[in-house]
């Protein structure tokens, strides 16, 4: 299990996750970002500033859960991501596919504009 801190922000929740994404904290975090799905919460951003390692295998949890998200109208977003989650993210392609900010304020006004 890894250490999140929730922040709720109008309709989008802001997630701050820590540590390593691992294979078995990313089978925890699933859960928890299911959680949020069922709570109806479908605009989340992901704050990764203290995520120092992800897998491939988180790489694709988060690929299928923004699909599941966009088909309810909402949107997964990442923001201050390290630079080895940058490059995993380059590696796997997924920084062409979900969005990836600097700045708080322009991620979450990004979910209007989604």
């Amino acid at each position: 299990m890894i250490p999140i801190e929730r922040e709720d922000v109008g309709d989008v929740s802001i997630l701050k996750l820590s540590g390593e994404l691992d294979f078995e904290n990313t089978v925890w975090l699933r859960g928890e970002l299911h959680g949020l799905l069922k709570e109806g919460r479908v605009r989340i951003l992901l704050n990764m500033k203290e995520v120092d390692l992800i897998s491939s295998y988180t790489v694709g949890v988060f690929v299928a859960f923004a699909r599941d998200l966009r088909e309810r109208g909402g949107d997964i977003k990442f923001l201050h991501l390290l630079r080895r989650v940058r490059d995993t993210f380059a590696a796997t392609r997924i920084d062409h596919i979900l969005d990836i900010f600097e700045d708080r304020s322009e991620a979450i006004a990004a979910f209007s504009k989604s």
